[in-house]
């Protein structure tokens, strides 16, 4: 599809008429738009500047039963077959999330996840029942039932974000797309014969298994994160839909019946202080996950979750110190905590990745020769997603600010991201006479 780019609405809006497409499964909606804005043969979002989904000019992934029949030996499922399909091609529809093959996978991992999380936890919260009981005494496990069940929740957390950080610095050691000093190489591939080129073909971007296996984990943990998050967050009660209220006196009573909702939703004592912003973080990073998938951004969204886990470990660490008072140890943590967020989330984040997104994206077009409009058209989600991602790392880091000013003017360690308004420090959870050590 070639297009005269200059004639053509702004991207954002070929886009909302992408999204308005997709979700009615029909184009007769614009006939309900004022303003003429939707009529042909120049409204914006007229039928004329319908555009078709640039993933269609890609080149397919193989399916396992085209898998099947690509192979010498007559076409038939064993296990080795899967192993091979699985673990030994590249480009295979598992590097799709929104395939039925991988969306399938995901299920049964994020089952997976919870079933070990069920078995873990609770041995992860008896170890910080344990390590609090002896260093600050029976009266503070009493007070601390919601630390010690958020301390097995972050063990948990502090295991994965460790294990896949060293998956990630093993799997992208050599790939020429982190080696940033090298002229040829650098954040341009990441763009450079991606597969929209046709103009080399042979050279496309190949989805190795590593790289689908680390998208699968990776978006399995984060849509487990979520539930968690909401679980941690809400009580949810179920109650019979009616009502009865009784009214007046002296004999006099009168009954009616009054309908209810039949779920009440409130606030668990174990949520977070910054749910908000971290239920956001949630949801835009599973669209950008999603939609980098889709589109075979696959080394953009790598990169992204490899400065995010990094960053991640010293975080948990942090909190699992705070949540048992550990003064030296969290002092150590949050130091820890606050220079590598700058560094990976403040630093490589913006000033590396996305400004490759924002400067070095046109490759697409110049270098590879996709269409322009597709570009046009998909570019302003990318920019706004990760650019939100960016902007919550920043209100995190002005929250672990005010976090270091209490600790060096007061002396406390407060966690604003699980107590917005601060939380009781060790010498108001103590008795006179319990055992307190640093």
């Amino acid at each position: 599809m070639s297009a005269d780019v200059a004639s053509y609405p702004p991207g954002v809006v070929m886009f909302l008429g992408k999204v308005l497409d997709f979700t009615t499964g029909t184009l007769t909606w614009r006939q309900f738009v004022p303003f003429g804005i939707a009529e042909n043969p120049n409204g914006w979002l007229s039928e004329k500047f319908t555009i078709g989904d640039a993933v269609s000019a890609f080149p397919p992934l193989l399916s396992y039963d085209e898998y099947l029949h690509s192979t010498v030996d007559a076409p038939s499922w064993s296990l080795q077959s899967l192993y091979d399909y699985a673990f030994e091609t590249s480009s295979t529809t598992l590097g799709d999330l929104t395939s039925y093959t991988s969306m399938c996978i995901l299920l049964v991992l994020v089952f997976l996840l919870r079933a070990i999380k069920s078995r873990l936890l609770p041995i992860f919260s008896g170890i910080g029942r344990r390590a609090g009981r002896a260093t600050h005494g029976v009266e503070w496990e009493r007070k601390n039932e919601e630390r010690i069940a958020k301390f097995g929740e972050y063990v948990f957390r502090l295991i994965f974000h460790s294990a896949v950080s060293a998956y990630g610095i093993w799997y992208f050691r050599n790939k020429p797309w982190w080696d940033l000093d090298n002229e040829d190489a650098g954040t341009k591939l990441l763009f450079i014969d991606h597969d929209s080129t046709v103009i080399r073909e042979d050279a496309r971007h190949p989805i190795e298994p590593g790289m689908a296996w680390y998208y699968l984990v990776q978006c399995a943990y984060n849509l487990e994160a979520m539930i968690s998050l909401l679980e941690l967050s809400f009580a949810f009660t179920f109650q019979w839909p009616l009502r009865v209220e009784r009214s007046g006196k002296d004999g006099n009573v009168q009954s009616t019946i009054q309908p209810q909702s039949p779920l009440l939703i409130a606030w668990r004592p174990t949520v977070r202080g910054d749910f908000q912003e971290m239920f956001i973080h949630h949801v835009v990073t599973n669209l950008l996950i999603l939609g980098s998938s889709y589109f075979r951004f696959t080394r953009i969204g790598s990169m992204v979750f490899l400065v995010h886990d990094i960053s991640d470990v010293p975080v948990d660490m942090s909190k699992l110190a705070n949540f048992l008072k550990w003064k030296k140890t969290t002092i150590f943590c949050f130091v820890t905590m606050v220079l590598v967020w700058l560094a990976t989330r403040l630093i490589v984040l913006p000033f590396v990745i996305y400004r490759s997104v924002l400067t070095e994206s046109y490759l697409l077009v110049s270098a590879n020769g996709l269409d322009p409009i597709y570009f046009y058209c998909y570019r302003p989600i990318f920019y706004t997603l990760i650019g939100l991602i960016i902007l919550l790392h920043l209100v995190w880091f002005l929250m672990f600010i005010r976090m270091g000013i209490l600790l060096i003017t007061r002396g406390e360690a407060h966690d604003l991201s699980e107590h917005k308004k601060g939380e009781a420090q060790l010498s108001e959870q103590t008795e006179n006479g319990t055992k307190k050590k640093n």
